[in-house]
């Protein structure tokens, strides 16, 4: 069983941790669809399901672990255009040692420090197509005067 771990080690109280187990295995995806909804079921937060197919293979997992991998990840982005921006001030206190370079230095490292951890959501709003409004339909349907296909006559 395999085990993935990130942390955000810079202050204990904020940090977030994700810790992933793999969960269930489906190695085909007839055998995925003819579980229905139990198969997405036996996926809880903390595992990642995997379904293979014959385009290739698949990890499932719940909203709420998405969630944390994607705050995550835009947290690593982040930290890049921050650690660019240390870099760049730092080289310019190379080439001009000076008070005011290496005070935006310090300014550049201590901001990095203060980096809040991005929102993560628990959920999302349900969609709806644009510019359709599903309150205001007038249709009734009357089942009795749809036409059916129509239907081999009975044998004999």
């Amino acid at each position: 069983m395999s085990t993935i771990t990130a942390v955000k080690p810079q202050n204990a109280s904020l940090a977030r941790e994700v810790t992933l187990r793999q969960g269930p295995f489906w190695p085909s995806f007839e055998q995925f669809r003819t579980q229905g909804n139990t198969a997405l079921q036996a996926v809880t937060p903390g595992q990642v399901g995997t379904l293979v197919t014959k385009s290739g293979q698949y990890r499932i997992l719940t909203e709420s672990d998405f969630q944390s991998l994607y705050g995550l990840a835009r947290d690593v982005e982040r930290l890049r255009g921050g650690m660019r921006v240390v870099l760049a001030t730092a080289r310019a206190a190379q080439l001009h040692p000076d008070e005011a370079t290496l005070e935006a230095l310090t300014e550049a490292v201590m901001l990095m420090g203060d980096l809040p951890l991005l929102p993560t959501r628990s959920q999302f709003e349900p969609l709806k197509p644009e510019g359709l409004d599903l309150e205001d339909t007038d249709d009734d349907l009357d089942l009795e005067n749809i036409p059916r296909p129509l239907v081999a006559e009975e044998r004999r």
